[in-house]
């Protein structure tokens, strides 16, 4: 899928997200998690600081709480997952995050983007 351009990255480390979460999924994710768990949360921040306040001005305050919520919810399931516990369900939910965001949130902030253009 083609993606508004501001969204292009953030798509991308997506992908990344995914694959971890399948590791994690598979209970072999615990060392690759310490290592990108740093970006993951900066990801989570960037989100947060570019898209959440375009929801809420946008009339789509619901989606940018959920945003947020599962930020907060992924932090905490990584803390544990890093030391080897609850790894597969850190793994689902950063797979139903990445789904939620690529199917339901991302679009929402690219018809924003569009009605914004000049």
């Amino acid at each position: 899928m083609k993606r508004h351009p501001r969204l292009v990255q953030l798509s991308r480390e997506h992908h990344a997200a995914l694959r971890l979460g399948r590791h994690l999924l598979a209970g072999a994710g615990a060392a690759e998690l310490r290592a990108e768990r740093a970006a993951l949360v900066a990801h989570f921040a960037e989100e947060e600081r570019e898209l959440a306040p375009l929801l809420d001005t946008g009339g789509h305050g619901a989606l940018a709480a959920r945003l947020r919520a599962e930020h907060v919810h992924l932090t905490s399931l990584f803390a544990a997952a890093v030391d080897g516990e609850r790894e597969a369900e850190a793994g689902q939910a950063l797979i139903e995050h990445v789904r939620f965001e690529e199917r339901e949130l991302f679009p929402v902030v690219e018809a924003h983007f569009e009605e914004k253009r000049p």
